[in-house]
């Protein structure tokens, strides 16, 4: 009852930080909320122990809470998974309204009436449309159905509220615009867009956000919330007064309900001139032949289809954001056929001449039979249907000059050209040139691996290459292999778990490779960065198992050790391709020489070491910023060189620190840092580490050395 009344007090002290500190709303990282929350409600010793989650236990408790604060309405989690919360309205009355532990209590009673007020409208749904519980969609539709209630229905923005912007004058002038306008090759469609919509209105470019918001919201897999912000910001930015994305739909962009395919990928104007060639379509018909498109699916299809039959997956996709329970999340026209075909016994074994009537009574008929929504791309629905896909129709015809999108995704989100290496070399004092070797290489293969003795940098290189990858909606991820990991800690396994009523059961918990790979897969288009210290440290055969076979092969699926941690719950997994892994290795502990094949062969391996480049030289270039009395640099030199095993030598790191160095600073480094170290390398040796590596003696010897050369 202690850790509830615990967890309790946390969830309260969140909304109250958050309220301190960000109350209009504003985002704050969950790393300094947590820390804020720690120091009011302390954890106990049996909480701060570390799960395997790689967080203490006290703060895995306090995470899930918040999941009730959301379900109440009182806590927003940022979209692009950057690991931010904000506080809503809602939340600072809730505050006020319920006084010490009554708020979360309060937020669990109001979590559990939405769950089952979800559930039972899904259960009265499943005999009538087409039905998805998938938390995508839903957010998705919900975005939708504002574009479909203020834009189409009443000629408003979706953006800003009661300002008319869908109004046939200003759909015309935008089409006029767009259609007469030169498209520049070479130029990515957000700088070409800049040049098409030029002679636009504010209203006219809000109205281009608008539209590009609705052809996005769908779009799932291939393109993710960074980049669908980035396109709509790109029409926004061009108003003289812009406006800010509403979260409704910032919430949406997060999400999708397909795989578009090659056509909505690489022919972006192609899908903007089919929806605002609907939209013209639109403006000519009268207010009660609008309103009756609005409440029948048929209507509605027929104001689509009826402008041009080219392009038939954007075309499917505008069915399904207006008429969701009518059309569904299909848009591949293969697939619907193929789906149909399959099927079709599930309602008596005859085709209609409406294909899009019998795909929902056959997903009606699939719904009722199982008793719950139905997900056609499920493995087990999948395999009943599916056959290889011809020539995507999408794909222009021969004699059309394909407008492919420069901005297209790189499948690792981002290019060697995205990188400050400048910056890099800045912070780090390595060289501009092996950032960019690193770089490529992690680029190239997808995994590195930083290695050398301890205090050469590796770990702090790591971050700061991490840190330079990162664009918002990036995730980056640390954790530190040990003797006892296991391939269940790091991908996924079954874990004992207790209830309120405290039986214990096993869970299948998901691990940190198989976490970043569900938030790579809803961001595609930028990394998520798995940074495993001391790599070498754990049994890496029994860690990564089967894995091994996706660092090389990231599109293959592989069949995982356990049912349901693969893919969307399946058996199988794909490790996506925006997955970094950037590992560091400690050589005093285990040389690279003894790791298998297999592990070497998949890393590009780089050595950090005093030795040699980029690490060799690195006092030299950081006494230059920070000038020094005494010969630091020196100093560190003739230790290493005095050092016979080369994994033995001292890293810089414990000497890089801005201002200059007293002898007292000096000498706390050298016994509370390097000679501790030095005597472990040489225990059993019987050499004396402080005679023959101590500050004095090496002064001394820098003397010597220093009155030897000027003698000659």
């Amino acid at each position: 009852m202690d850790k509830e009344l615990k967890t309790s007090e946390r969830a309260r002290f969140a909304l109250e930080v958050l309220a301190e500190r960000a109350p209009n709303g504003e985002y704050m990282s969950i790393a300094d909320l947590w820390e804020a929350v720690r120091l009011r409600v302390p954890l106990t010793a049996y909480e701060a122990e570390i799960n395997t989650r790689n967080l203490p236990r006290g703060e895995t408790n306090w995470r899930f809470a918040s999941s009730d604060l959301v379900a109440a309405g009182w806590l927003q989690k940022n979209p692009s998974l950057a690991g931010e919360w904000s506080i809503t309205p809602k939340g600072l009355a809730a505050i006020r309204d319920y006084s010490g532990n009554e708020l979360h209590l309060e937020a669990q009673r109001l979590s559990v009436i939405e769950r089952d007020r979800r559930r039972n409208e899904v259960e009265r749904a499943l005999p009538e449309r087409w039905v998805s519980d998938d938390n995508n969609q839903r957010r998705l539709l919900a975005a939708a159905e504002v574009i479909v209630d203020e834009c189409l229905r009443k000629g408003l923005s979706a953006f800003a509220p009661g300002r008319e912007v869908w109004t046939a004058h200003n759909i015309r002038d935008l089409h006029t615009l767009w259609a007469a306008a030169e498209k520049h090759d070479g130029k990515g469609f957000n700088a070409n867009l800049e040049l098409q919509i030029a002679g636009a209105s504010d209203d006219q470019k809000l109205l281009m956000a608008e539209v590009l918001a609705f052809q996005l919201l769908p779009i799932a897999r291939v393109m993710g919330h960074a980049k669908k912000r980035e396109r709509v910001d790109s029409a926004l930015k061009l108003m003289q007064h812009p406006v800010e994305i509403p979260r409704v739909f910032d919430t949406a962009f997060a999400g999708g309900a397909f795989n578009p395919g090659v056509g909505m990928q690489s022919h972006i104007n192609r899908a903007v001139t089919v929806v605002l060639d609907v939209l013209l379509a639109w403006t000519e018909l009268s207010d009660d032949e609008q309103q009756s498109a609005l409440a029948d699916p048929r209507r509605w299809r027929d104001v689509v289809m009826g402008t041009d039959q080219r392009f038939p997956t954007q075309r499917y996709a505008l069915l399904y954001l207006v008429h969701p329970g009518f059309f569904g999340p299909v848009v591949s026209t293969e697939h619907r056929e193929q789906i149909r075909s399959a099927f079709i016994g599930e309602i008596g074994g005859e085709f209609s001449d409406d294909a899009d009537a019998d795909l929902r009574a056959i997903m009606i008929a699939l719904q009722v039979k199982e008793g719950k929504p139905i997900d056609l791309y499920d493995a087990a629905f999948e395999e009943r249907w599916k056959k290889p896909a011809p020539p995507d129709p999408d794909d222009p015809p021969a004699l059309e000059q394909p407008e492919l999108d420069t901005e297209a995704l790189d499948p690792r989100g981002f290019t060697p050209a995205d990188v400050d290496f400048a910056g890099l070399a800045a912070t780090t004092h390595l060289d501009v040139s092996w950032f960019r070797k690193l770089t490529s290489a992690l680029y190239r293969r997808g995994q590195v691996i930083l290695y050398g003795p301890p205090g050469t940098g590796k770990t702090y290189v790591a971050r700061a290459l991490a840190e330079r990858l990162g664009k918002p909606g990036s995730v980056i991820k640390r954790i530190q292999f040990h003797p006892s990991y296991t391939y269940e800690d790091f991908f996924a396994g079954y874990r004992p778990v207790t209830d309120a009523a405290g039986q214990l059961s096993f869970s299948l918990t998901r691990g940190p490779l198989r976490e970043i790979a569900d938030e790579a897969r809803k961001n595609p288009d930028v990394p998520h960065v798995l940074m495993i210290d001391e790599i070498n440290r754990a049994n890496l055969s029994k860690v990564f198992g089967e894995l091994y076979y996706l660092l090389e092969y990231r599109n293959d699926p592989i069949d995982v050790l356990y049912a349901g941690s693969g893919d969307d719950g399946a058996k199988s997994f794909t490790l996506p391709p925006n997955v970094l892994i950037v590992g560091t290795m400690n050589t005093a502990d285990r040389s690279i020489a003894l790791l298998d094949s297999a592990m070497r062969r998949r890393f590009s391996f780089f050595e950090l070491h005093p030795d040699v480049a980029p690490v060799k030289g690195i006092l030299d270039r950081w006494a230059a910023e920070h000038p020094q009395s005494l010969p630091v640099a020196d100093l560190f030199d003739l230790l290493n060189s005095s050092i016979r095993d080369r994994e033995d030598r001292i890293g810089p790191s414990h000497l890089l620190r801005p201002g200059d160095f007293s002898e007292d600073d000096l000498r706390a480094v050298w016994e509370e840092s390097i000679l501790p170290l030095l005597e472990e390398r040489h225990v059993g040796t019987g050499v004396d580490v402080h005679v023959r590596y101590g500050l004095d003696a090496l002064f001394t010897a820098l003397a010597d050395k220093a009155g030897v050369s000027s003698e000659s």
